[in-house]
Protein backbone atom coordinates (compact mmCIF):
# COMPACT_ATOMS: atom_id res chain seq x y z
CA UNK A 1 0.00 0.00 0.00
CA UNK A 2 1.69 3.55 -0.82
CA UNK A 3 2.13 5.72 1.89
CA UNK A 4 0.16 8.74 1.31
CA UNK A 5 2.13 10.57 4.10
CA UNK A 6 5.64 9.81 2.68
CA UNK A 7 6.32 12.30 -0.43
CA UNK A 8 4.61 15.26 1.56
CA UNK A 9 6.85 14.28 4.54
CA UNK A 10 9.71 14.56 2.43
CA UNK A 11 8.30 17.91 0.74
CA UNK A 12 8.44 19.44 4.20
CA UNK A 13 11.80 18.42 4.47
CA UNK A 14 12.99 19.83 1.42
CA UNK A 15 10.77 23.06 1.94
CA UNK A 16 12.40 23.70 5.69
CA UNK A 17 15.33 22.65 4.59
CA UNK A 18 15.92 25.31 1.70
CA UNK A 19 14.49 27.78 4.46
CA UNK A 20 17.24 27.16 6.60
CA UNK A 21 19.96 26.68 4.08
CA UNK A 22 19.11 30.71 2.98
CA UNK A 23 18.74 32.21 6.52
CA UNK A 24 21.21 34.21 8.13
CA UNK A 25 22.45 33.25 11.71
CA UNK A 26 20.44 36.06 13.64
CA UNK A 27 17.13 34.25 12.15
CA UNK A 28 18.45 30.97 13.36
CA UNK A 29 18.80 32.01 16.94
CA UNK A 30 15.69 33.78 17.53
CA UNK A 31 13.14 32.38 19.33
CA UNK A 32 9.91 31.16 17.81
CA UNK A 33 7.11 32.30 18.96
CA UNK A 34 4.82 28.93 18.90
CA UNK A 35 7.63 26.94 20.49
CA UNK A 36 8.85 29.24 23.26
CA UNK A 37 11.96 28.42 24.56
CA UNK A 38 13.16 27.52 21.67
CA UNK A 39 14.95 29.25 18.64
CA UNK A 40 14.46 28.33 14.99
CA UNK A 41 18.13 26.32 15.04
CA UNK A 42 16.26 24.53 18.00
CA UNK A 43 13.55 23.47 15.92
CA UNK A 44 15.25 22.32 12.97
CA UNK A 45 17.96 20.12 15.80
CA UNK A 46 14.41 18.79 16.91
CA UNK A 47 13.23 17.92 13.44
CA UNK A 48 16.79 16.33 12.45
CA UNK A 49 16.59 13.97 15.79
CA UNK A 50 12.74 13.00 15.53
CA UNK A 51 13.61 11.34 12.20
CA UNK A 52 16.40 10.03 13.52
CA UNK A 53 14.90 8.45 16.58
CA UNK A 54 12.19 7.25 14.31
CA UNK A 55 14.23 5.24 11.90
CA UNK A 56 16.55 3.85 14.68
CA UNK A 57 13.40 2.86 17.04
CA UNK A 58 14.29 5.05 19.98
CA UNK A 59 10.37 6.23 20.59
CA UNK A 60 10.79 5.64 24.10
CA UNK A 61 9.00 8.64 26.22
CA UNK A 62 7.40 9.30 22.56
CA UNK A 63 5.75 12.91 21.90
CA UNK A 64 7.40 13.58 25.58
CA UNK A 65 9.11 17.10 26.42
CA UNK A 66 12.11 14.90 27.43
CA UNK A 67 12.02 13.31 24.54
CA UNK A 68 12.11 16.36 22.26
CA UNK A 69 14.60 18.51 24.10
CA UNK A 70 17.05 15.32 23.69
CA UNK A 71 16.66 15.86 19.73
CA UNK A 72 17.75 19.29 20.35
CA UNK A 73 20.37 18.62 22.72
CA UNK A 74 21.95 15.83 20.73
CA UNK A 75 22.80 18.63 17.88
CA UNK A 76 23.30 21.41 20.09
CA UNK A 77 27.17 21.63 18.40
CA UNK A 78 26.63 20.62 15.41
CA UNK A 79 26.36 23.18 12.92
CA UNK A 80 23.41 23.90 10.63
CA UNK A 81 24.66 22.05 7.56
CA UNK A 82 24.88 19.07 10.11
CA UNK A 83 21.53 19.32 10.88
CA UNK A 84 20.27 19.54 7.90
CA UNK A 85 22.66 16.67 6.51
CA UNK A 86 21.31 14.08 8.94
CA UNK A 87 17.79 15.31 8.88
CA UNK A 88 18.05 14.42 5.28
CA UNK A 89 19.75 11.07 5.77
CA UNK A 90 17.17 9.69 8.15
CA UNK A 91 14.21 11.10 6.18
CA UNK A 92 15.39 9.05 3.14
CA UNK A 93 15.46 5.98 5.58
CA UNK A 94 11.48 6.89 5.54
CA UNK A 95 10.56 4.60 2.67
CA UNK A 96 11.99 1.27 4.01
CA UNK A 97 10.86 1.30 7.53
CA UNK A 98 7.56 -0.92 8.05
CA UNK A 99 4.14 -0.20 10.16
CA UNK A 100 4.69 2.40 13.34
CA UNK A 101 4.33 0.46 15.96
CA UNK A 102 2.10 3.74 17.29
CA UNK A 103 -0.29 2.89 14.69
CA UNK A 104 -0.41 4.30 11.05
CA UNK A 105 3.00 4.69 9.44
CA UNK A 106 6.11 6.74 10.56
CA UNK A 107 5.69 9.17 7.66
CA UNK A 108 2.20 9.59 9.12
CA UNK A 109 4.06 11.08 12.59
CA UNK A 110 6.57 12.33 10.98
CA UNK A 111 5.10 14.36 8.68
CA UNK A 112 2.30 15.82 11.14
CA UNK A 113 5.15 16.75 13.48
CA UNK A 114 6.79 18.58 10.50
CA UNK A 115 4.47 20.25 8.71
CA UNK A 116 3.27 22.03 12.06
CA UNK A 117 7.02 23.24 12.65
CA UNK A 118 7.20 24.35 9.20
CA UNK A 119 4.52 26.45 9.95
CA UNK A 120 5.91 27.97 13.09
CA UNK A 121 9.59 28.40 11.45
CA UNK A 122 7.89 30.55 8.55
CA UNK A 123 7.08 34.10 10.45
CA UNK A 124 11.32 33.50 11.86
CA UNK A 125 12.46 32.20 8.32
CA UNK A 126 10.34 32.94 5.95
CA UNK A 127 8.09 36.32 6.49
CA UNK A 128 5.23 36.64 4.30
CA UNK A 129 5.16 33.29 3.53
CA UNK A 130 2.56 30.21 4.67
CA UNK A 131 2.88 26.52 4.42
CA UNK A 132 1.32 25.25 0.63
CA UNK A 133 -2.38 24.20 0.85
CA UNK A 134 -1.74 21.05 0.09
CA UNK A 135 0.47 20.48 3.12
CA UNK A 136 -1.85 22.57 5.14
CA UNK A 137 -5.02 20.22 4.13
CA UNK A 138 -3.14 16.94 5.00
CA UNK A 139 -2.01 18.02 8.53
CA UNK A 140 -5.60 19.41 9.31
CA UNK A 141 -7.58 15.97 7.86
CA UNK A 142 -5.98 13.91 11.16
CA UNK A 143 -6.31 17.13 13.80
CA UNK A 144 -10.11 17.87 13.37
CA UNK A 145 -10.97 14.05 13.11
CA UNK A 146 -9.61 13.94 16.35
CA UNK A 147 -10.97 17.29 17.61
CA UNK A 148 -14.61 16.08 16.47
CA UNK A 149 -14.03 12.91 18.70
CA UNK A 150 -13.01 15.02 22.00
CA UNK A 151 -16.24 17.55 21.21
CA UNK A 152 -18.66 14.39 20.41
CA UNK A 153 -17.14 12.03 23.46
CA UNK A 154 -17.80 15.49 25.56
CA UNK A 155 -21.38 15.48 24.47
CA UNK A 156 -21.19 19.03 23.22
CA UNK A 157 -24.25 20.54 21.19
CA UNK A 158 -24.15 19.66 17.90
CA UNK A 159 -21.49 22.42 15.53
CA UNK A 160 -20.59 22.73 11.99
CA UNK A 161 -17.08 23.74 11.48
CA UNK A 162 -17.46 25.94 8.18
CA UNK A 163 -14.15 26.69 6.67
CA UNK A 164 -15.14 28.03 3.48
CA UNK A 165 -11.91 27.04 1.85
CA UNK A 166 -11.99 23.98 2.54
CA UNK A 167 -15.83 21.96 3.70
CA UNK A 168 -17.79 22.18 6.65
CA UNK A 169 -17.78 19.43 9.32
CA UNK A 170 -20.34 18.46 11.45
CA UNK A 171 -20.51 17.73 15.25
CA UNK A 172 -23.47 15.81 16.70
CA UNK A 173 -26.82 14.69 15.30
CA UNK A 174 -26.55 15.66 11.35
CA UNK A 175 -30.53 16.38 11.76
CA UNK A 176 -30.30 18.58 14.47
CA UNK A 177 -29.99 22.34 14.62
CA UNK A 178 -26.48 23.32 14.94
CA UNK A 179 -24.35 26.06 16.35
CA UNK A 180 -21.58 27.33 13.70
CA UNK A 181 -18.14 28.59 13.98
CA UNK A 182 -16.62 29.73 10.28
CA UNK A 183 -12.70 30.35 10.22
CA UNK A 184 -10.00 29.96 7.73
CA UNK A 185 -8.43 25.94 7.43
CA UNK A 186 -5.30 27.79 7.86
CA UNK A 187 -6.41 29.34 11.81
CA UNK A 188 -7.79 26.14 12.17
CA UNK A 189 -4.72 24.37 11.70
CA UNK A 190 -3.15 26.43 13.50
CA UNK A 191 -5.29 26.46 16.19
CA UNK A 192 -6.05 22.06 16.55
CA UNK A 193 -2.27 21.85 17.03
CA UNK A 194 -1.99 24.49 20.10
CA UNK A 195 -0.80 27.35 17.90
CA UNK A 196 -3.48 29.59 19.04
CA UNK A 197 -4.51 30.75 22.84
CA UNK A 198 -8.17 30.25 23.55
CA UNK A 199 -9.00 34.25 23.29
CA UNK A 200 -8.06 33.91 19.18
CA UNK A 201 -10.21 31.15 18.48
CA UNK A 202 -13.50 32.96 20.65
CA UNK A 203 -12.62 35.91 17.96
CA UNK A 204 -14.06 33.09 15.21
CA UNK A 205 -17.28 33.58 13.86
CA UNK A 206 -19.35 31.70 16.17
CA UNK A 207 -23.48 31.74 15.85
CA UNK A 208 -23.46 30.66 19.81
CA UNK A 209 -21.46 30.74 23.11
CA UNK A 210 -18.18 29.31 22.47
CA UNK A 211 -17.34 28.37 25.77
CA UNK A 212 -18.92 24.64 25.62
CA UNK A 213 -16.50 23.80 22.80
CA UNK A 214 -13.84 25.34 24.01
CA UNK A 215 -13.74 23.91 27.40
CA UNK A 216 -13.23 20.72 25.81
CA UNK A 217 -9.22 20.37 25.92
CA UNK A 218 -7.58 19.76 22.47
CA UNK A 219 -6.73 16.08 22.02
CA UNK A 220 -3.51 15.36 23.41
CA UNK A 221 -0.96 15.99 23.53
CA UNK A 222 -2.21 19.80 22.20
CA UNK A 223 -3.92 22.33 24.57
CA UNK A 224 -4.60 25.85 23.65
CA UNK A 225 -1.24 28.64 23.93
CA UNK A 226 -1.12 30.34 26.91
CA UNK A 227 -0.70 33.53 24.71
CA UNK A 228 -1.80 34.98 21.21
CA UNK A 229 0.22 33.64 18.90
CA UNK A 230 0.83 35.39 15.32
CA UNK A 231 2.47 34.34 12.49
Amino acid sequence: MTDQHLQPYLDVVSRVSAMAAAADPVALDAEVPACPGWSAADVLRHLAGLAEDWVDGHLEDYGSDRWAQAQVDRFRETDMVGVISAWDRAAGRFGDLGPSPLGGTPAMWAFGDAVVHEADLRPVLAPGTTVPPDGMALGLKAAIARWRAELGAAGTPPLDIVVPDLRTWRVGDPDAEAASVTTSGYELFRALFGRRSRSQVEAWDWSADSAPYLDVPLPYPFRWADNPVVD
